[in-house]
């Protein structure tokens, strides 16, 4: 039984990460109409901020964020300027993101080569630090993965269901014109939802500096599992995505404890298959009303 419950708790944090990981990409996606790709190298460019603020700078990766989260926004914005100021629909944001995804990549090889880094234990304390929860342990970073998560999820589910700014999000992703017609100012909604999704994404960034090994082209071993959660999730619907983070997760732990490792991923990109050929618009409902795009 000890092993079972281990396993359902690493299940759980690894849902953590996955939600906050996939919260920005379902909030671009559900509300901005932009399918970023370039998602998961801007997760990636903070991590190695992380790596290079730890190592040469000598700060604490926690301290980190202070920068990590303003350089994804900073990002986030940028990019929703970008999308806006041309006449771009929803499937060529996919390919134009892929495209600042490929180049950021390339930006992150020449300035940290294509070797594997990772910040160092004695400057990353937090790495080998766990806690002790009757037979069970805890690793610190799995924790803050899930505290960091619910903080946002349930900070987003507040903007959109609980604050001004989220009823007029919600009315313009329904009907832009009755919503325009109302005085919703859908350039600064847009810019405040792209600049929480970046928010999201830097705080993803430090984490991933302090839990992994570091390459330019790591982010394309979570592109799989992301759209995954995005798509079973409903888009902009942070509920949905910490559910759906929350099966995925305990999907990849339990075929990794009781099945073959290599097949975790497998299993879990199975459960999207099977899910989406009985609910082809996810195992939770979008944020808003229409068609999934």
């Amino acid at each position: 039984m000890t092993v079972i419950a281990q396993t359902i708790v690493t299940g759980v944090l690894l849902a953590g990460l996955y939600s906050l990981f996939a919260l920005g990409m379902s909030l671009s996606w559900g509300l901005l109409r932009t399918i970023n790709f370039a998602h998961f190298s801007f997760a990636f460019l903070t991590a190695y901020v992380t790596y290079e603020l730890a190592t040469t700078a000598g700060w604490d990766p926690l301290l980190t964020l202070v920068v990590t989260i303003p350089v994804g926004i900073l990002l986030g914005v940028l990019l929703q300027l970008f999308v806006t100021a041309f006449p771009i629909d929803v499937f060529q944001t996919l390919i134009v993101t892929f495209a600042f995804f490929l180049i950021l990549e390339a930006v992150m090889t020449l300035v940290w080569t294509a070797d594997l880094v990772r910040i160092p234990l004695a400057a990353n304390p937090y790495f080998t630090r766990a806690y002790a929860v009757g037979p069970l342990t805890v690793p610190h970073l799995g924790l803050l993965s899930l505290v960091a998560a619910a903080l946002a999820c349930g900070g987003v589910y507040w903007l959109l269901y609980r604050s001004h700014a989220g009823m007029g999000i919600r009315a313009f992703v329904q009907d832009p014109e009755m919503a325009a017609a109302f005085g919703v100012d859908h350039r600064r909604l847009s810019l405040l939802v792209a600049a929480v999704s970046g928010a999201t994404v830097g705080a993803t960034g430090t984490i991933l500096g302090m839990l992994f090994v570091l390459t330019p082209t790591a982010a394309e071993l979570w592109v799989a599992v992301i759209f995954a959660v995005v798509l079973l999730g409903g888009l902009a619907n942070p509920v949905g995505v910490a559910g759906a983070a929350l099966i995925i997760g305990l999907v990849e732990s339990l075929t990794r404890q009781f099945a073959d490792p290599a097949m975790a991923r497998l299993a879990a990109l199975a459960v999207l298959a099977l899910a989406l050929i009985f609910r082809p618009q996810g195992l939770f409902p979008s944020a808003v009303s229409g068609e999934r795009e």
